[in-house]
């Protein structure tokens, strides 16, 4: 029996149209983070006082906050043709010195930060580590005593961001630790043809023309390697950019100041510079030798900080993950995955409902961060294309996320996009969430329609969906459960549908639909905003028509 059949009342005369309108409603815009001003302050009554009629002044949390800023976005290329960011060659880029407030104490201030270098909101340090005169063995040795102390715990929203299969210890009994994943060099190398053109050494003016280097991640003793070189076309993957962001990363967001100092600013050292800004002045000079010593410094610090668990401490203390640093993940594993085939995205039919498109991360993580999404909760995309939102959403925000697609070259593509990314994650030393990609029909996929029961948020990206198909998913959506969340670029609900006798056994009157609003950058298709739709599951609207049908009928 279906949802509606305990509900159906054949002959009943419906009731007046005008009291069960279910409206479309423009969201009202999100409140202010901002601190609320003293004279704001509320006065409540406690329990105790209300028999004295003595009032209690809430004062407000007056601490500053911080705010991530916007951090390097990586280059990335979209089937349907869309310009891509393109890579900055300028010497100003290249040579831009750590700002004089990143250097200042990180509690309560703002996060200032350049377009090259995410040096936003930082991991704060216990008060040992701000004491003054400690050494690099110190630290060392307090970072170990908080890995122990916190191993195994787990944050406040439930999540484990450590990721178990990371900062394994070297054993003289166990084989070296060996990474399955796709190198830098595989995807700019020498060897590279494009148009007619090869690419060209990044070193060219020097006797020592470096070319092979390799690179340190926190989490794994194995490195990645990367051949320095530019390719012809300007907006294709940059092994120095890349080098140079992962750095900043690291620093900004795994280290506290103190122990990225070296890295960024060299001010606790008395230097005129950081490391990662050596390299950068290394590049722009062409100074092979140079930059040679200062990635190397870059990787025996991150090596030590692994070995000592600093690295692994402040993992375990993040109570979540901030947007720059999983976007830069994210974009490590497209590039190296998806960018290299993304024209093979293009073969679809026209005008059908198997057209491909994406929504970008600075619009999924809106969407994630409205809709509650975290640890506990289930996400599926229906028509997920090569993964990129599923992997968003279980890196993100830790939740069991799952997609299904029908198009061959996009389920190839997103077959080798999870593995590396769950490769860059144990990388990074982040555990992310449980994700699982599907191939096939979302309508006839088994293990999609036990997921859907479960799900707590449902992406559809119906942007060129054909109306039946629109109507299928409908059906579908019967099995969610009450408060469920459908998101989707076309709204599912009509405008001003009224609740009757007749359409009462439609979905759509279950269906809450609220409408709002995306700007630019938001999708690959266009540079435009648009809208999209919230639809969530709410059966009181009929539950309420059918209750004041029944009363109406006792009366008549």
């Amino acid at each position: 029996m279906s949802f509606f059949s305990q509900f159906s009342l054949p002959g009943v005369k419906p009731i007046a149209q005008e009291k069960y309108v279910v409206k479309t409603v423009r969201a009202p815009k999100p409140p202010s983070d901002r601190p609320r001003p003293a004279s704001s302050i509320i006065k409540k009554k406690s329990r105790e006082d209300n028999k004295t009629g003595r009032a209690t002044l809430e004062v407000p949390d007056s601490r500053p906050r911080s705010r991530a800023s916007s951090a390097i976005s990586q280059k990335r290329k979209y089937a349907d043709g869309e310009k891509s960011v393109k890579r900055a060659s300028s010497s100003s880029d290249l040579l831009k010195p750590p700002s004089p407030e990143s250097t200042a104490s990180p509690r309560g201030r703002r996060a200032v930060s350049s377009s090259r270098s995410p040096l936003s909101q930082r991991l704060e340090s216990s008060d040992e580590d701000e004491e003054g005169g400690s050494s690099d063995e110190e630290r060392g040795r307090r970072a170990v005593k908080r890995t122990k102390a916190e191993q195994g715990s787990v944050v406040g929203n439930g999540r484990r961001l450590v990721n178990p299969a990371s900062f394994r210890k070297a054993s003289p009994t166990r084989k070296p630790e060996e990474g399955h994943f796709v190198h830098a060099e595989t995807i700019a190398n020498m060897g590279m043809k494009e148009g007619g053109k090869g690419p060209s050494r990044i070193f060219r003016k020097t006797d020592q023309k470096l070319l092979s280097v390799k690179l340190q991640y926190p989490g794994v003793t194995y490195p990645e390697r990367y051949e320095l070189v530019r390719l012809a076309e300007p907006d294709e993957f940059s092994p120095d950019l890349d080098i140079l962001s992962t750095a900043e990363h690291v620093a900004t967001y795994l280290l506290t100041p103190p122990e990225s100092d070296e890295l960024l600013t060299g001010t606790l050292s008395g230097g005129s510079g950081g490391i990662v800004y050596n390299m950068r002045k290394a590049i722009r000079n062409e100074k092979a030798q140079d930059f040679l010593e200062n990635l190397n410094k870059y990787n025996n610090l991150i090596a030590k900080y692994r070995r000592d668990g600093t690295i692994k401490a402040n993992i375990a203390r993040m109570k979540s993950l901030p947007f720059p640093l999983v976007e830069h993940i994210l974009s490590q594993a497209y590039a190296r995955t998806v960018a290299p085939e993304v024209e093979s995205l293009k073969d679809y039919e026209a005008f059908t409902s198997n057209v491909y498109g994406e929504l970008l991360p600075k619009f999924t993580t809106k969407l994630f961060r409205e809709s509650g999404l975290g640890p506990g909760k289930v996400f599926v995309d229906l028509g997920s294309g090569t993964g990129n939102v599923v992997l968003h959403a279980a890196l993100e925000t830790g939740c069991e996320a799952y997609g299904c697609e029908i198009m061959k070259n996009a389920t190839r593509l997103a077959d080798r996009q999870k593995v590396e990314l769950a490769a860059r994650c144990r990388m990074w030393g982040i555990n992310p969430g449980k994700f699982r990609l599907e191939k096939g029909d979302f309508l006839e996929s088994a293990r999609i329609a036990e997921a859907l029961k479960r799900a707590d948020v449902v992406l559809v990206n119906n942007y060129v969906f054909a109306s039946e198909l629109n109507q299928r998913l409908l059906n579908l959506f019967l099995d969610l459960k009450e408060g469920a969340r459908i998101l989707s670029l076309k709204p599912f609900v009509p405008t001003n549908h009224v609740i009757t006798t007749r359409n009462a056994e439609n979905p759509v009157s279950r269906l809450r639909v609220e409408e709002k609003e995306y700007f630019s950058g938001s999708v690959s298709w266009t540079d435009t905003g648009g809208k999209y739709y919230v639809q969530t599951v709410d059966g009181s609207m009929l539950r309420e028509f059918l209750a004041s049908d029944r009363s109406d009928r006792r009366r008549r």
